[in-house]
């Protein structure tokens, strides 16, 4: 960590040099681990922050109430509008905490209760298969475009009750959402927006049994409208990306893990009830969302004895957390048999994630059926030739080409 910011002087650590590999970043969180659980850094858009590793303190964060989104709270320093959905608009699920959280996280839960969840599983079993049969017949191709994105943007449209003829723009403008270029993030909140909206109005007119029809209806006890258009259009933005992009990204770093480990592979293979087993390694290892959405110190305090100032920005990162050597022995040591594995892919506290079932269901599934198939499968590239998309919030695997 060599560059430092401009305007605070703070380290810059999440640098060009961290999106150069898929294994740079874990080479940077074993670095801050040896300093410390906190972290005083800029990130690139020169926000300075605190970025929390340690796996008790991010732990402890999640549930702090003196860490909270809305962005009354923060410094005015931080108010970075370069990342979406960093650069969001106030009044979110993701920038909201208790009680208005909880009131837009109920029109989301239902849907994804396991009764509800299990219904998936043989529209997720006849996507990964036909997309398996395109890879066979090509001999080949891309894990992230031509496999693991095909799956999550097919389940959550489906979800939300998004037409076929909308999902591959939807898609191509997802793709671009969580990049650091200011002009291509206004011009995909934009396009998403109009989509979204597109379809939020033919539900109005037009309902079916989908989770956006369910929202744009909804009456509260007095029989009024539960959700305004805002809610409605910001719940189903985020249910779109937080259910596509993030397990995209699982499959596809979950993919290259196991394509790195031939040894892993040949036990699963020998046993495929373990894929289980294998995925919550993963997702302890490699989970798709690194450093989570700002918070911001309600108070002074302290986070793993460093004093964090009255409206500082707050970062507790998910990915380093579940790569903490005191609490995970070798933790880049892929282990089957590791005996705690209490990950927090997923989040923790009030803004855990919903989806988080289903994104098991799909991530269990893509790579079972995956490595099953091909045994021969391997790696079409050079590994030092693979790259992370430029977004601390969710720096996924770019490309990763096979052969079958």
């Amino acid at each position: 960590m060599t560059d430092k910011c401009p305007v605070h002087g703070h380290e810059m650590p999440l640098d060009d040099d961290f999106y150069a590999s898929p294994y740079a970043p874990y080479a940077l969180y074993a670095a801050l681990h040896r300093e410390g659980p906190i972290h005083r850094i800029c990130l690139d858009d020169q926000d300075p922050a605190w970025i929390v590793t340690g796996y008790d303190e991010v732990h402890a964060g999640l549930r702090d109430k003196r860490l909270a989104r809305p962005r009354e709270y923060a410094n005015p320093d931080t108010f970075t509008t370069k990342r979406f959905p960093e650069g969001e608009a106030t009044g979110t699920i993701v920038t909201t905490d208790p009680p208005q959280h909880t009131r837009l996280k109920r029109m989301v839960n239902f849907t994804f209760l396991p009764r509800n969840v299990d219904t998936f599983r043989p529209r997720v079993d006849d996507i990964v298969d036909a997309r398996l049969d395109a890879i066979e017949a090509a001999g080949g191709g891309d894990l992230v475009n031509d496999y693991a994105a095909v799956l999550p943007i097919t389940i959550i449209c489906d979800v939300l009750g998004i037409p076929e003829n909308y999902r591959a723009e939807l898609k191509h403008w997802c793709d671009l959402a969580f990049g650091g270029d200011a002009e291509i993030n206004a011009m995909t909140r934009e396009k998403l927006s109009m989509f979204v909206n597109d379809v939020r109005k033919q539900k109005a007119e037009n309902p079916t049994d989908d989770l956006l029809s369910y929202w744009v209806h909804a009456k509260n006890a007095d029989g009024e409208p539960e959700l305004t258009v805002f809610e409605v259009m910001s719940l189903a933005l985020l249910t779109l990306l937080g259910g596509y992009d993030t397990t995209a990204g699982m499959i596809s770093r979950g993919a290259l893990a196991l394509l790195d480990r031939p040894e892993v592979l040949e036990r699963l293979r020998a046993n495929p009830d373990e894929f289980d087993v294998a995925v919550e390694e993963l997702l302890r290892m490699h989970g798709s969302v690194h450093h989570g959405f700002r918070r911001f110190a309600t108070e002074d305090l302290e986070i793993g004895g460093t004093k964090v100032a009255k409206g500082d920005t707050v970062y507790l990162h998910l990915t380093a957390a579940g790569n903490d050597p005191k609490k995970f022995p070798d933790p880049q040591e892929f282990d089957l048999d590791r005996p705690d594995k209490s990950h927090m892919a997923f989040g923790g506290g009030p803004h855990f994630c919903s989806g988080s079932e289903l994104a098991r269901i799909e991530v269990v599934t893509a790579l079972r059926k995956l490595f099953t198939r091909f045994p021969d499968i391997k790696l079409a590239a050079d590994p030092t030739t693979l790259r992370l998309r430029n977004s601390p919030l969710l720096p996924a695997v770019m490309h990763l080409p096979v052969t079958v």
